[in-house]
């Protein structure tokens, strides 16, 4: 067999380039003003960023800054046996909570285990509202009692 012919296709001398297509001036031209822009902003900017890196240090060198902080406070030395006072710290409010003791034996106030109020509760259920005591309060109703103070208009005296 013989070698194989690759086929050549003429190519036409008249046919170039359509010049209108890509204008490559055009295209240099924007890649260097945005060259120059972006080196523009960080001329502008590196001013701005030297000042507020002095600013928050009270004019100090920001390198040297931690010279003049203060040394770190000593480790709490009240605390010997953490958790220690932890269980002693959660006995005491369990104790609170499951025990009958006085609140104030001037007014008759006492505090019953928390199981205990949570039978009396589903026994008798959630005792009703006393009447007139809403808790909604018209937004022009600012004071410090309803929360709106200083956000809406006072109220009228």
């Amino acid at each position: 067999m013989s070698r194989d012919k690759t086929l050549l296709v003429e190519i036409d001398p008249t046919t170039r380039a359509e010049r209108r297509d890509v204008n490559a001036k055009a295209i240099w031209i924007a890649g260097i003003g945005t060259l120059l822009g972006v080196w523009a902003v960080v001329l502008l900017m590196y001013p701005l960023f030297t000042y507020y890196k002095y600013e928050r240090t009270g004019g100090k060198n920001p390198a040297k800054v931690l010279t003049y902080l203060p040394a770190a406070p000593p480790t709490p030395r009240n605390v010997e046996n953490s958790s220690r006072n932890l269980r002693e710290f959660r006995a005491r409010e369990d104790a609170m909570l499951n025990s009958y003791q006085w609140v104030d034996r001037g007014k008759g106030i006492v505090s019953i285990p928390i199981s205990r109020a949570i039978q009396i509760l589903a026994q008798k259920g959630v005792p009703p509202s006393p009447p007139g005591g809403s808790a909604y309060y018209p937004p022009k109703a600012g004071s410090m009692r309803t929360g709106f103070e200083g956000k809406v208009e006072p109220e009228p005296r």
